[in-house]
């Protein structure tokens, strides 16, 4: 149950951890420290290939990989290589949702009712507002249950699901709101899954086809796109997780992400990611009047809210992180050195330490050296 809980429980926290260099500011210094990083937590952890890209604006852009893309036949990780970034889809999802604003398309104080109706006939969806969507304040409890992904997600990883069945997972089992709009904070895809019904509701476009032609296109996201089906897509890496505990991994690529959708379904490059978070974080994706929405969000603690699918936190940076069967993966923009770091591996639990993140270690890391 330990490594259920592990995959399950998305970390939502910052564990700053610091690490030295010998002094030398050399960028061939830098690649060098960055790769004995990648290299060191991969073995401590039994991770088994992460990729990364770090744009900096003092020492320029970093691509860096290490380990294998596929275990079975020994391929090694490669720069451009595609991955599953899991809740890191949030980030598209809620910028989407603020453009539909600032085109005068949503009110994000009006309940979410006002444009979906009573989703499977769900009453408390007439007290929740947009905005409390996005910043995880709606009160509503969490579709993605340990006994749905166990019991039902992981032993049959090709069912796919419509958005109202994964919202039917967390109506049917708590009738109620689990507290009151906006008086707290609690992190659940439920939110997001409501969010892309909303994206498509009012767009009139599929919730990929919007991304596309919004961010995907015009920001040269080439190897970035919305994936749901069983199909493998040319370049993924393949995803390991050892659901079964015996000691090994299994391969979890040919998942149907629609049991996560518009909270976890993108896949993207480590460079793609970047990109986009560097965009997103200092602000180019929407006009100035809507950042409130983006970065004051929900408070989690002292310093710390969640905007619109991104973390903001004041002693750290802003970014998130992401999880699904098989690959994790984080990106952060540090404001105080215009640094933005991203990482994504092909485990969602490292064999050999499924109490560590690998790939949040690397991050603040990696940020650390460019202090």
């Amino acid at each position: 149950m330990k490594s259920y809980l592990k995959f399950y429980l998305l970390v939502c926290s910052v564990l700053l951890l610091t690490f030295c260099s010998d002094g030398n500011s050399g960028r061939d210094d830098l690649e060098r420290d960055f790769t004995n990083l990648m290299k060191r937590v991969c073995a401590e952890t039994g991770t088994p290939g992460v990729s990364v890209y770090v744009k900096s604006l003092k020492y320029g852009d970093f691509s860096l990989v290490w380990g294998l893309a596929d275990l079975s036949t020994q391929t090694l990780m490669v720069k451009g290589q595609v991955l599953r970034i899991g809740s890191l889809t949030k980030s598209f999802t809620g910028i989407a949702v603020l453009k539909l604003a600032e085109s005068g398309l949503i009110d994000l104080n009006a309940p979410i009712s006002d444009y979906l109706g009573l989703v499977n006939g769900y009453t408390p969806l007439e007290d929740i507002s947009v905005r409390q969507l996005l910043n995880m304040s709606s009160g509503l409890a969490e579709y993605l249950s340990i006994p749905f992904l166990i019991g039902t997600v992981l032993p049959n990883p090709e069912q796919g699901y419509q958005p109202n069945e994964l919202l039917a997972q967390a109506f049917d089992s708590t009738p109620e709101l689990l507290f009151y709009p906006g008086s707290d904070f609690l992190y659940t895809n439920t939110n997001y899954v409501l969010l892309g019904m909303l994206i498509e509701n009012i767009s009139g476009l599929p919730y990929q086809n919007y991304l596309e032609e919004v961010f995907f296109t015009p920001l040269g996201l080439k190897n970035t796109y919305v994936a749901l089906d069983n199909s493998i897509p040319v370049g993924l890496a393949r995803g390991y997780y050892d659901f079964d505990e015996d000691g090994s991994y299994e391969d979890w690529t040919e998942m149907n992400m629609s049991y996560v959708w518009s909270a976890g379904c993108i896949i993207s490059t480590a460079r793609d990611v970047a990109i986009w978070m560097k965009t997103l974080a200092k602000g180019e994706l929407v006009a100035e009047e809507f950042w409130p929405y983006l970065y004051r969000g929900q408070p989690i603690a002292e310093g710390v809210v969640y905007g619109a699918g991104i973390l903001v936190d004041e002693s750290f940076g802003i970014g998130h992180n992401g999880t699904v069967v098989g690959f994790h993966a984080d990106a952060w923009y540090d404001p105080e050195t215009s640094t933005t770091v991203a990482v994504l591996s092909n485990t969602n639990s490292p064999l050999l330490a499924d109490d560590r993140d690998p790939t949040r270690e690397i991050a603040t890391g990696i940020l650390a050296f460019l202090k």
